[in-house]
């Protein structure tokens, strides 16, 4: 059997609270300590002696209030070709993990094994020098990569068609836009063939042209028989591309399997079940999107004008959505997503339909969907979207949880329904004569 291209054993990365910043002689110690034996250095006997008690001095214990545990324990294997998503709430270990699989952070304990050339986009400004050129930072990419002129030659076209940067390629890019930047690193990491590829939720930044050809290149690097690690809170990016998952929760691994059984696990975790039909979210909470508007609560209003989580079947309802504008931003559009307990769309509605596209100004802002009875009974999420139809500017996944019942309401009457299934009741008029 083909070896695991990325093993990861008992990895843990614990950080000390308080004096962030500080760097002891003893920290240096270690970091050399691990290098050295990593590298099985020759050094001389009594120097590794106390480079020895020096780490071991270094352990920390789980026990210590000073210290934050970001990933504790971790097991697991990735073989050649496979493309797996991390997914996981906000401080869950995800982009601590990608750091360390791309040695840019060192663990506090156990050992990853890489078997492969890797390219990692992590955050807008990995990589690249900010006073280099665009052209100059990708033959530097591929030079750090091991790759010869030549190679790099045959794939810069490419990189900077994909990029859409040929009128900057000899701009420095720190004068490069966000996603400038991000359309360069991205075509790099991609293009120069790794065969590891790691991928944060840089994304976010770009368009969505921009994403969807990302996937698409992803995907070819997949098909290429290369290997992927994908972190986003966006789980349709994560269920068109990855064949299966990692779900982190407080810096372990609580689930591992096929991609629609831990986005299940992930989603069930974090959803809220409004019990009154009223939800609200800190600014911390689990979002995706770029942050100039926040949602901050969600009610459900039925038929009455009271805030409930129960619906009957064809009452029509109302989604009330509160949200935050931090900063002006024109051409806003809301996309009201419903989805099933399988996370798989039910219904879809969107401002555009009843109002052309709004300029969002500081301060609260309130939608209001009104629903017609249409969905069938079962249990539903709610999934808002606030975009500016370029990128996605505040989502929260299964933001709040209804159940439409099975009682059928006409007048002041209620009786009880067969057995249905699917999602929603189709609107028409019935003709019925004799032939």
């Amino acid at each position: 059997m083909t070896n695991p291209i990325i093993e990861v054993k008992d990895l843990s990365k614990a950080y000390r609270l308080g004096n962030l910043g500080a760097k002891s002689f003893s920290d240096d110690l270690r970091n050399l300590w691990l290098r050295l034996t990593n590298r099985k250095a020759n050094i001389d006997p009594r120097v590794l002696e106390q480079l020895k008690k020096t780490e071991g001095s270094q352990q920390i214990s789980p026990e210590n209030k000073n210290e934050f545990w970001a990933l504790r324990k971790l097991n697991f294997v990735i073989h050649p070709g496979e493309v797996v998503g991390i997914i996981g709430h906000n401080g869950a270990g995800k982009s601590t993990l990608l750091k360390i699989i791309s040695r840019i952070t060192e663990p506090t304990n156990g050992e990853i094994i890489l078997r492969g050339r890797l390219s990692s986009l992590l955050e807008v400004g990995t990589g690249f020098h900010p006073d280099l050129t665009g052209r100059e930072n990708i033959y530097l990419n591929g030079a750090i990569l091991g790759m010869t002129r030549k190679e790099i030659d045959s794939k810069f076209d490419d990189i900077v068609d994909f990029a859409k940067v040929e009128d900057f390629v000899n701009t420095p890019v720190k004068r490069y836009s966000s996603g400038m930047y991000v359309r360069l690193a991205f075509s790099v990491a991609a293009h120069l063939e790794p065969e590891i590829l790691i991928v944060d939720e840089v994304l976010a930044v770009g368009d969505a042209e921009f994403q969807r050809r990302c996937l698409d290149k992803m995907r070819e690097v997949a098909q290429s028989g290369r290997s992927i690690l994908f972190v986003s809170h966006n789980m349709q990016s994560i269920r068109n591309l990855c064949s299966e998952c990692l779900v982190l929760k407080d810096g372990g691994i609580l689930f591992r399997g096929k991609t629609h059984e831990a986005i299940n696990h992930y989603l069930t975790d974090n959803s809220v079940e409004a019990m009154d039909g009223e939800v609200s979210f800190p600014k911390a909470a689990e979002r995706y999107g770029t942050g100039e508007v926040l949602i901050e609560k969600i009610r459900i209003i039925n038929s009455d004008g009271s805030t409930t989580s129960k619906i009957c079947f064809r009452e029509s309802f109302s989604i009330e959505i509160y949200a935050q504008v931090i900063s002006n931003l024109p051409q806003c559009v809301i996309f009201l997503s419903i989805t099933d307990s399988n996370d798989s769309f039910a219904a879809l509605s969107y401002t555009c339909d009843t109002h052309p596209e709004f300029n969002a100004e500081r301060g609260m802002i309130k939608f209001v969907f009104n629903c017609k009875g249409t969905l069938l009974p079962g249990d539903y999420y709610v999934v808002p979207c606030v975009s500016n139809m370029q990128r996605a500017i505040d989502q929260i996944q299964r933001a709040i949880k209804f159940k439409v019942i099975r009682a059928a309401v006409v007048g002041e009457k209620s009786f009880p329904l067969p057995e249905v299934r699917g999602h929603t009741l189709i609107e028409g008029e019935w003709e019925v004569s004799a032939c």
